[in-house]
């Protein structure tokens, strides 16, 4: 009984710390039916990222005028009046693929029936998250991640205490 109070007392719980993602940004590898995609990990920026913020509340103003010009939720609104419009999907995958999709591996094309890498650019990250739309999801949920791991990182600085030095 000595030796199990003994290990007991001894015993000690390693404590996770909460992920600290130098820079703002992080590599994820995203979900495809609830299984990692193998080999491809994507380079994430955190959604307090100033560019894409400024330029989604951009989008969503851009939104909602074009909803008022076209009388949308009211009885006056009529589907055929409507002309050639802007994707609200486009606009807000391309706003993603340029300010919170930095990077990516295991990309590529097919060239002459071989598979070659590609370097990222924001025309491509757009043209990964059209033909696998999760992707967009997942990353937008990582870059919240990010900045809530921020936010806490910040507030857990502010309730330290200073070291006092006396003089």
């Amino acid at each position: 009984m000595a030796a199990r109070a003994f290990f007991m007392q001894e015993f000690r719980m390693i404590i996770l710390n909460p992920r600290i993602d130098v820079g703002g940004e992080r590599w994820f590898t995203p979900l495809k039916d609830l299984k990692p995609i193998e080999g491809l990990k994507l380079l994430v920026s955190s959604i307090d990222n100033d560019q894409y913020r400024s330029r989604n509340a951009l989008i969503r103003r851009h939104i909602e005028k074009m909803d008022a010009s076209y009388q949308v939720g009211t009885s006056e609104f009529s589907l055929s009046a409507v002309g050639e419009i802007d994707s609200a999907d486009d606009l807000l995958i391309d706003n993603c693929a340029r300010y919170l999709l930095k990077d990516w591996k295991g990309v590529g094309e097919l060239v002459d029936g071989e598979e070659v890498p590609i370097e990222y650019t924001p025309e491509r990250g757009a043209a990964l998250m059209k033909q696998e739309p999760a992707i967009y999801w997942q990353i937008l949920a990582e870059a919240a991640s990010i900045a809530q791991g921020k936010e806490q990182q910040k507030q857990e600085t502010v309730k330290k205490p200073s070291k006092r030095r006396s003089g």
